[in-house]
């Protein structure tokens, strides 16, 4: 049973809004008090000088939301003893016992993440695959790491993983690129290389510039989180998959807002979030596909496909026989240029019904569409499903 707040909420933010993630996370939050507070919100970072918020049970209506990586935080949730909703926490046997009994849980999808980087990879032909993990192992890059190598060794192929670390390498990067140089050289070329976040992305693309190997053809890089502070100053710039950190955000708000009203002890709640899409940037920009013919046929069709093309502007780019290239393309992809097309223009349609609010007859002109009608068929065809009852599910 809810009952009214008598006085505005006193929500502590534990997040570290040097991150992407944790800004998208704020971003959610922010959302969803806008709507439905006032809150009296007091952003934690740990920062030098910053000064704590004591006292929280004390105050009407308090409560947290946290992403949980570290034990500092995981010691206040536990002191305050106010409602909570945690978010992304690291291991539970490093957490105080019974804490995450007490909250909701929120978290990514972390095999769906790994994934997802898997089968971008296997999708551009890859055949060569290595995980670079966060330093100290922590859960989140282990589990990531896990789903890749095991979606690729379904695929037939051999993961690499790198590390462990010496305790003077995790201190000092100065001695672990020349050790991260050299891994990165010995792998079997051209290899794809995902790591468990942005950071550590930025770092096996500085390997790669010390040990003199060519990103992306010799070595391709994803990384996780998106965040374009990073992604767009390395050289070159580096791909990310996109998380749906927002989204968890204001779903954390809401889920402290019954909490906090409640009367009685509300409900816990476990949801994971699956990963939004992977940003391609020049890191990854490479097909390594056997075939030569039908690798220039592809990156023709992948940076072009959002434009009204058709398979003869496909064959002429290649510079063969139509009836050459379907061969190749069927020995090579075992379907044909049309379907190619097709595939790269209806996962575009997908992540702009996830991610934006444009119409379907934008959509359908933003990705090479001839009219909202035949898009709507072909999706229908396609996921059994209409693009409106998509995006309310996403």
């Amino acid at each position: 049973m809810s009952r009214n707040l008598s006085k505005i909420p006193q929500v502590a933010l534990l997040f570290e809004t040097n991150e992407q993630a944790h800004r998208d996370i704020l971003r959610g939050v922010l959302r969803y008090e806008r709507g439905n507070g006032p809150w009296s919100l007091h952003v934690a970072e740990g920062r030098a000088g910053e000064q704590r918020l004591l006292a929280l049970k004390t105050r009407g209506g308090a409560g947290i939301i946290g992403v949980i990586q570290n034990s500092a935080y995981a010691n206040a949730v536990l002191a305050a003893d106010v409602p909570a909703v945690l978010i992304d926490p690291m291991d539970e046997s490093r957490l105080p016992p019974g804490l995450l009994a007490r909250h909701s849980v929120l978290a990514s999808d972390l095999r769906a993440v790994g994934e997802l980087a898997a089968g971008y990879f296997l999708e551009r032909g890859f055949t060569h695959f290595a995980f670079v993990g966060e330093i100290h192992d922590i859960n989140w890059s282990r589990e990531r790491g896990a789903a890749f190598a095991a979606c690729v060794r379904k695929a037939g192929f051999e993961c690499h993983t790198y590390g462990p670390l010496s305790v003077r390498a995790k201190r000092d990067w100065g001695v672990e690129r020349d050790r991260l140089s050299a891994w990165l050289k010995a792998l079997p070329k051209p290899a794809a290389v995902f790591a468990a976040m942005d950071v550590r992305g930025r770092q096996v693309l500085d390997a790669c510039l010390t040990a003199g190997l060519d990103v992306p053809h010799a070595v391709a890089v994803l990384a996780v989180d998106n965040d374009e502070l990073i992604c767009d100053a390395t050289t070159p710039p580096l791909s990310s998959i996109a998380l749906d950190t927002e989204r968890m955000g204001y779903e954390a708000a809401r889920l402290l807002d019954q909490a906090m009203r409640q009367r009685s002890k509300a409900r816990r709640l476990t949801r994971t979030f699956p990963p939004l899409t992977v940003v391609t940037r020049r890191s990854t920009e490479a097909v390594h596909i056997a075939d030569p013919l039908v690798a220039r046929a592809l990156e023709f069709i992948w940076l072009n496909a959002q434009n009204p093309i058709g398979v003869p502007d496909i064959v002429k780019h290649a510079g063969v026989s139509r009836r050459l290239l379907e061969l190749r393309f069927r020995e090579a992809l075992n379907g044909t240029i049309q379907e190619e097309l097709q595939r790269t223009r209806l996962k575009r349609v997908r992540t702009l019904l996830a991610e934006t609010n444009l119409s379907v007859t934008a959509i359908a002109r933003a990705c090479g569409f001839t009219s909202k009608s035949y898009l709507g068929k072909v999706f229908r065809r396609s996921f059994l499903t209409t693009m409106t009852k998509y995006r309310v599910t996403r």
